[in-house]
């Protein structure tokens, strides 16, 4: 993993959402430590890479298919928490005010980049 190009990644990501990002954190499952990140608090990253590993274990006692590729959180005050999941072990969380983001775009453009930034930084050799 590239770190320095994740953290590159996170501040073009950041400067395609400008005002309706919040924070972002990219972390490896299973630790919870916070790889490359913009206004992260680093107890909530902890705490949503135990909420997905719960999220994983309900959907499997459920009978329930697996995770895929995210799942979204909507909170009070019409904010939004996306985590994107990687099968190689590690999220990607992401905050926005559901305000001023256009949910089409968020799910159809920001999320596919994103994924495609965090491959570029996962496979990079420099």
């Amino acid at each position: 993993m590239n770190v320095e190009k994740l953290q590159k990644s996170v501040e073009k990501l950041k400067k395609e959402l400008g005002p309706a990002l919040i924070a972002m954190d990219v972390w490896k499952s299973g630790v919870g430590t916070s790889l490359a990140s913009y206004n992260t608090n680093p107890e909530g990253t902890a705490l949503f890479d135990q909420a997905t590993n719960y999220l994983e274990r309900i959907l499997e006692t459920a009978g329930f298919p697996e995770l895929e590729n995210y799942y979204l959180v909507e909170l009070k005050n019409n904010k939004l928490i996306i985590i994107i999941v990687f099968p190689e072990g590690f999220q990607w969380g992401i905050l926005v005010d559901k305000n001023k983001i256009n949910m089409g775009l968020l799910l159809g453009i920001t999320i596919p980049k994103a994924r495609k930034y965090f491959y570029d930084a996962y496979h990079s050799k420099e």
